[in-house]
């Protein structure tokens, strides 16, 4: 009867492995992980604040991607788990989830920002470094990709009369950047000049009014953009109409791009915007300098929103989550009484932004004290430069790559496991058999001897010795093709 159960053991020992190498090979099938995104800053000053956007990356049947906003907690820690600072963000009136974080003064180091949601049923969450240091510097990079017919290009002024020409002939996009079929704005600075102004188009502009009077230093005319590109020629006038001076510009140019003005009024900040196909919701990103403040979501009804205090706020306007470089770009001066004026303002920011550009001679003759036109068109122009890049706040981290290492450790344990289960039961069926084999050779010698026909005992059978050995080398192998990871 025991041997009946031996050999009964014996023969169900291979398919007790392939059910095991099939329960690995199952376990480690790709399993759906929530794709959880969380856009945030690096670097974050102490007594301000951050903005987050966080959503889940989705596709529907169809294999199409898809936006979805599921509700989302931040939680800002320190090394040792404790929570210094939550908020709960509100959903986008574009796509996601946004809110702002404040950073309490108190907080400082290198802590964690870990969103957390619940996407069906399971809870999921993704994490980043922020460090808070005082005068902590962002890293968030700059730039635009356009073609090099699409930047901002000043040529040589041409003097044809030298003793009536203006000191300078300066035009800028107050926009930063037009919008091919979009109206922009083309502010020409020329000091202290109160001639005829007039802008001819060398191919891609068209504008409302060619001719205008220089006031105040600023000579200003409505355009669009026709195509990817423009180049305008800006003429001064005599009073006999003859051109004294006249400069080339080819004009920035961001297909695809929104337009947008803002206006403050104390820390209360209306955006006003224009985009192809009509008014829509737009993501609203807030910073000062290149650091990330805030995060909001406006559409065209909106009444305004309030800013964190005095300074130089940068907007950046996009349509989606993944369009930073066609974003707009508009500046939001606030003041207060007995601080910096807003042309001072400006012309701080515009020297901070124009370090690896060169000197903006504007800004130098606010500081200077010899600018003497108006305040309002200075800040405008003086603005204007650094407003045709954008501040890049990436795509964000993903929860399914972050949690590709746990599964693959669960699954490298399960393979160490089940190889040496494999391993142990080819161990015990070798043994099985090898015992047999030495009781059979035992009992054919004793029934030899018995028989008393004086004939030696039997050798021991090649095949014999080899049957034991040979099984076990096939569990070794399944045991080496458990630990394959390629397999499973």
């Amino acid at each position: 009867m025991l041997s009946q159960r031996f050999a009964q053991a014996v023969r169900l020992s291979p398919v007790v492995a392939a059910i095991i190498l099939a329960a690995l090979w199952l376990s480690g099938a790709p399993r759906e992980i929530p794709d959880l995104r969380l856009s945030a800053p690096v670097v974050a000053r102490p007594g301000t604040s951050i903005g987050v956007r966080a959503w889940q990356f989705d596709r529907d049947d169809q294999g199409r991607a898809r936006i979805r906003a599921p509700e989302v907690r931040v939680e800002l820690r320190n090394e040792g788990g404790l929570v210094l600072a939550s908020t709960s963000l509100e959903t986008s009136r574009v796509e996601g989830r946004e809110g702002t974080l404040p950073i309490e003064p108190t907080i400082d180091g290198e802590l964690t920002l870990t969103a957390y949601a619940t996407i069906d049923g399971h809870q999921v969450s993704v994490s980043r470094a922020l460090y808070v240091r005082e005068g902590i510097d962002s890293k968030l990079p700059k730039g635009r990709t356009v073609t090099a017919f699409q930047a901002y290009e000043l040529e040589p002024i041409r003097v044809h009369d030298a003793a009536r020409a203006p000191p300078t002939i300066d035009p800028r996009i107050v926009e930063g950047a037009c919008a091919p079929e979009l109206e922009c704005t083309l502010l020409v600075w020329l000091g202290d000049f109160e001639g005829g102004v007039r802008v001819r188009d060398l191919g891609g502009a068209r504008f409302t009014s060619t001719v205008a009077r220089a006031s105040g230093g600023f000579a200003s005319f409505a355009l669009v953009v026709r195509g990817p590109e423009a180049i305008v020629e800006v003429l001064a006038l005599g009073d006999d109409g003859a051109a004294l001076a006249s400069r080339r510009v080819r004009l920035p140019v961001v297909p695809g791009g929104l337009v947008a003005h803002a206006s403050s009024d104390g820390a209360h900040v209306a955006v006003d915007w224009a985009a192809l196909g009509g008014p829509r919701p737009v993501l609203l990103d807030v910073f000062e300098g290149r650091r990330w403040v805030a995060a909001l979501s406006l559409d065209p009804t909106n009444d305004g929103f309030q800013l964190p205090g005095q300074g130089v706020w940068r907007l950046q306007l996009r349509p989606d989550l993944f369009s930073d470089n066609i974003a707009a770009v508009a500046y939001a001066l606030v003041t207060e009484a007995g601080r910096p004026s807003a042309l001072r303002l400006a012309a701080e920011e515009a020297l901070a932004e124009a370090e690896d550009e060169g000197l903006d001679p504007l800004a130098l003759a606010v500081l200077e004290g010899s600018f003497k036109g108006r305040q309002q068109d200075g800040a405008r122009a003086m603005l204007a430069v650094p407003s045709f890049d954008v501040v890049s706040v990436g795509a964000g981290m993903s929860s399914a790559l972050a949690a590709d290492d746990e599964p693959d450790r669960d699954q490298d344990r399960r393979r160490w496991v089940a190889a040496g289960v494999i391993l142990l039961l080819g161990l015990a069926v070798s043994m099985v058999l090898l015992h047999v084999e030495r009781l059979a050779r035992a009992n054919a010698t004793r029934l030899l001897e018995e028989l008393g026909d004086g004939k030696s005992a039997p050798r021991p059978s090649p095949i014999g010795r080899g049957l034991w050995a040979f099984v076990l080398l096939v569990f070794v192998l399944m045991a080496v093709l458990a630990l394959s990871k390629r397999w499973f």
